[in-house]
């Protein structure tokens, strides 16, 4: 695995984000869409490895953890309810945000073998 991106991860824990930069993480995106009767639909996805070496203190949750490509220095506010909108409202449009839906440890092998798996959308 050749490490080709950083990531900013948002971890969703008792009602707020908290942002972790993790660098040196092989990020695999697949772009796809999808055609319904009501019309097209996005079916991008994400895969991406996390070297153990890279992962201190390593918190996923998924269906609420958010993965940005690349190193971001925005901060959700988790003041209240209406400003983490807000926040989260900023993000998203200045952003490709991610949602997790699969967290998969690959803890078995040589340690430079050793990695985290995340499964985005």
């Amino acid at each position: 695995m050749k490490p080709n991106a950083d990531i900013t991860l948002y971890h969703y824990d008792d009602g707020k984000y908290t942002r972790q930069i993790i660098n040196g993480v092989y990020w695999f995106a697949i772009k796809q869409s999808n055609v319904i009767k009501s019309g097209l639909v996005n079916a991008d996805s994400v895969s991406i490895h996390i070297p153990v070496s890279s992962a201190k203190n390593l918190e996923i949750t998924t269906s609420k953890d958010l993965v940005i490509n690349g190193t971001v220095t925005m901060d959700i506010d988790n003041t209240s309810q209406q400003t983490q909108s807000v926040s989260l409202k900023a993000l998203n449009e200045s952003y490709d945000v991610f949602t997790v839906t699969a967290f998969d440890p690959k803890l078995y092998g040589s340690r430079r073998m050793q990695h985290y798996e995340l499964s985005c959308k």
